[in-house]
C-alpha cells in the first residue's frame, strides 16, 4: 500500500511538467509553418538549407536567438526572427527537436 501511495504521489507531482510540455510542444506546432517554406517539410531540407530535424533544440534556439539580435549572418531570419518572443523560440525548437531525426 505505501508503493501504491508512493508512485500516485510522484506521478500527481509530475503531472504540471507533462502538461507544459506538451502546451510547449503545441505552441511550436503553430510556430512551426513559417519554417517549413525554406527548411523543408518537417523541418527537412533538401536543399542548401539546414534540416532543422538535424538540430538539437539549444542549436535551434541558439540560432534564433542571434538571429533576432542579428549577430549571426542572414538574408532572411533576421526578420523571421524578431517575430518570435523568447517562449516561440523555446517552443519551435522543442518541437524541431522532438520529430524523428534526419
Amino acid at each position: 500500500m505505501r508503493m501504491l501511495t508512493r508512485l500516485l504521489l510522484v506521478a500527481i507531482l509530475c503531472l504540471p511538467f507533462l502538461v507544459v510540455a506538451e502546451t510547449v510542444s503545441q505552441r511550436g506546432a503553430v510556430v512551426a509553418p513559417t519554417c517549413v517554406t525554406c527548411h523543408g517539410p518537417e523541418g527537412r531540407s533538401q536543399g542548401a538549407i539546414p534540416s532543422l530535424t538535424a538540430l538539437s533544440s539549444a542549436d535551434i534556439m541558439t540560432a534564433l536567438q542571434a538571429f533576432r539580435a542579428e549577430t549571426r549572418p542572414s538574408t532572411v531570419m533576421h526578420r523571421i526572427a524578431k517575430g518570435l518572443d523568447d517562449a516561440d523560440i523555446t517552443a519551435v525548437a522543442t518541437y524541431f527537436a522532438s520529430l524523428p531525426r534526419h
